[in-house]
């Protein structure tokens, strides 16, 4: 049986082996290919930088904030209604459902065909209540918005900053 102190030795060695293989994994993970020990070490971490999404490129380090997108969805009734909705609006951003959602509405943005069908379908069930008859998924791409354009009294989601892709539209069937 190991004695309270050598299982405490061990307990720190292999904290200390975690903090070494992270902080690793950090500095390797933005470093660009072209390094020949950056080309060495990729495939033996490749494995943890996707699973913890640490996967970065040299632009993680950079002041400047990526241009985003946004999933949303209209609903329109029997009457003729329409019913718009931001569904990460709809969740708290805290919570870890919010981040697995994002990455589901991100896969559908990417990839309409594939997850169009089964979206709409979930969503015609999801708002069975409003009677719906369509479903529009819809994508909206970020454009540049400068510090101008906020001094201006401009919103980053005014119509002139961003592009609305029409996903899919599909019928629901009762």
């Amino acid at each position: 049986m190991i004695s309270k102190r050598w299982r405490d030795r061990l307990v720190y060695i292999a904290m200390s082996l975690f903090l070494a293989w992270h902080t690793l994994a950090m500095a390797v993970a933005p470093a660009p290919d072209s390094s020949v020990i950056v080309q060495s070490l990729r495939p033996l971490l490749q494995p943890y930088l996707t699973l913890f999404y640490l996967d970065n490129n040299w632009g993680f380090y950079a002041p400047t904030i990526d241009l985003g997108q946004q999933f949303r969805y209209v609903i329109e009734d029997g009457a003729g209604q329409r019913h718009a909705f931001v569904p990460t609006d709809e969740r708290n951003w805290f919570l870890p459902d919010y981040w697995w959602f994002w990455q589901w509405y991100t896969a559908i943005m990417n990839s309409p065909t594939v997850f169009g069908d089964f979206a709409t379908a979930w969503l015609c069930q999801k708002y069975a209540s409003l009677h719906p008859v369509s479903v529009t998924l819809l994508g909206i791409e970020e454009k540049y918005f400068s510090r101008e354009d906020y001094l201006n009294g401009k919103h980053p989601m005014d119509s002139e900053f961003v592009t609305v892709n029409t996903l899919t539209t599909a019928e629901c069937r009762h």
